[in-house]
C-alpha cells in the first residue's frame, strides 16, 4: 500500500483528501504545518505529498526543498488560487526547472474534482498498490 502525506494549515483540507484517498487504498497521514509535515515525513515512509502553498511558518516551498534534501519525493502542490504560483513567487523556478521537468511534481487547483485528484496522483505515484480481491483496510 502507497502512503501519502497530505499538508494544510485548513485542517478540513488534509481529511478531505484523506477520506478521498482512503477510498482508493492509499494510506494518507495528515499534518497542519511544515514543520509537523517534516516529523511525519521523517518517522514514516512516505510515496507522495499533498502540499498547500500558502501556510504559516513553511510555504510549500520552502517545505518541498527541505523535503528533496534529504530525499527525492514526488509532490502535488494544492492551491486555492491560480496567482499563489507563478513565476513571481519565491522559489518558482528552481521548482519547475527541476521537479515538474522530472515529472515528480504537479499542481491542482482549489475547488477542484475527486476524479482530477486520483487521476494527479496515479500519473505521480501509480495506484495505491492494493489489488482490486485485496480490502483496503
Amino acid at each position: 500500500m502507497k502512503t501519502i502525506l497530505a499538508v494544510d494549515d485548513d485542517k478540513w483540507v488534509p481529511e478531505i483528501l484523506r477520506d478521498a484517498l482512503t477510498m482508493k487504498g492509499y494510506q494518507v497521514l495528515t499534518a497542519e504545518s511544515g514543520e509537523e509535515a517534516l516529523r511525519v515525513l521523517r518517522e514514516n515512509q512516505v510515496d507522495l505529498v499533498l502540499l498547500d502553498l500558502n501556510m504559516p511558518g513553511k510555504n510549500g516551498f520552502a517545505l518541498l526543498r527541505e523535503m528533496q534534501a534529504s530525499r527525492p519525493i514526488p509532490a502535488l502542490f494544492v492551491s486555492g488560487c491560480s496567482r499563489s504560483f507563478s513565476p513571481a513567487s519565491e522559489g518558482f523556478t528552481d521548482i519547475w526547472e527541476h521537479e515538474f521537468a522530472a515529472g515528480m511534481t504537479d499542481i491542482l487547483y482549489k475547488p477542484f474534482s475527486i476524479s482530477l485528484l486520483y487521476e494527479k496522483v496515479e500519473a505521480l505515484i501509480g495506484d495505491s498498490g492494493v489489488g482490486e480481491n485485496e480490502p483496503a483496510l
